[in-house]
C-alpha cells in the first residue's frame, strides 16, 4: 500500500493569549491519499481553519506546534521559513474562506 500524501498525527497547537497559553488544537489526526479528497467539518471555533493554517505553515506568531505533519514523506513541523516558501504555491496551497476576496475571476487559477 502506498504511503499517504499527507499524514497528520496528534497535532496540537497552543496559542499565546493575554490570559496565558490556550490549547487551540488537541490531538488532530488524519491521512489523505494521493488523488483523494478530505473535508474538515465542524462547528465554529473547533479548529478547522487553524488546522489548515498549520498545514500551510501560516500559524500566528508565538504558536507552539506539537505532533507531526508529513507531506509527501517530508516532516513539515520543523521546516525553516525558506523551505516553506519553496513548498507553498508549488506543492501545497489553499483557498481561504472568503474566495471572492482571494481569487480574481478575470484570471485563471493556473
Amino acid at each position: 500500500m502506498p504511503e499517504p500524501l499527507l499524514t497528520v498525527r496528534d497535532l496540537r497547537i497552543t496559542l499565546p493569549t493575554a490570559r496565558g497559553p490556550a490549547q487551540a488544537l488537541r490531538g488532530v489526526s488524519f491521512e489523505l491519499g494521493r488523488g483523494g479528497t478530505l473535508g474538515l467539518i465542524g462547528e465554529s471555533g473547533c479548529g478547522k481553519s487553524l488546522t489548515a493554517l498549520a498545514l500551510m505553515g501560516l500559524l500566528p506568531e508565538g504558536a507552539v506546534v506539537q505532533g507531526s505533519i508529513r507531506f509527501d514523506g517530508r516532516e513539515l513541523t520543523t521546516l525553516p521559513e525558506a523551505e516553506w516558501c519553496r513548498l507553498r504555491g508549488d506543492r501545497i496551497a489553499m483557498v481561504f474562506q472568503e474566495p471572492m476576496t482571494a481569487l480574481n475571476p478575470l484570471h485563471t487559477v493556473g
